[in-house]
């Protein structure tokens, strides 16, 4: 083996000293560069909710009498719904024997145009609410509707309540 002379040894400590300084630059580099981008995501979407409204068997219907409704929320998305609005959503029906029974017009109606409500339903999950008092039967039923359960469509209005 060869001893390096004077010579060879100012060289090696000048190209040891240079990696050490580009080695330091890099890693300097490394740990302190700012950066951007894009990204994709993708938004999930909502899943209409089910509602079923139905007059309260424990209080029927009588002509000029109001009862609760009694509102089922199925909420099938992966996060909490606010309710916050009830509305009428469409024909009210008896139940079967009622309406076999010749109970066509009902006088069943939600007794405002717009309820408010404040109904949370957690995700994934059926909620069971009650409006008091929130039915009415008018004079113009058929006879044939006494005792009679009956079916309430409802539209909500309502959102997300996530956080």
């Amino acid at each position: 083996m060869r001893k390096l002379d004077r010579r060879g040894k100012a060289i090696l400590s000048v190209a040891a000293a240079a990696a050490v300084i580009v080695n330091a630059g890099v890693a300097w580099a490394y740990w302190t560069l700012d950066g951007s981008g894009s990204g994709v995501a993708v938004a999930g979407s909502a899943v209409e909710l089910k509602l079923q409204g139905r007059s309260d068997d424990s209080a029927p219907l009588y002509p000029g009498g109001t009862s609760n409704l009694t509102v089922t929320v199925t909420n099938q998305n992966n996060f909490p719904i606010r309710i916050t609005t009830l509305s009428p959503g469409g024909a009210v029906t008896a139940d079967d024997a009622h309406r076999d029974a010749g109970c066509r017009s009902t006088g069943v109606d939600i007794r405002a145009e717009l309820l408010k409500v404040d109904w949370e339903v957690p995700k994934n999950t059926i909620g069971v609410f009650s409006v008091p008092d929130g039915l009415r039967m008018t004079n113009a039923s058929d006879s044939a509707c006494q005792g009679a359960t009956f079916t309430i469509p409802v539209q909500a209005n309502g959102q997300s309540s996530a956080t």
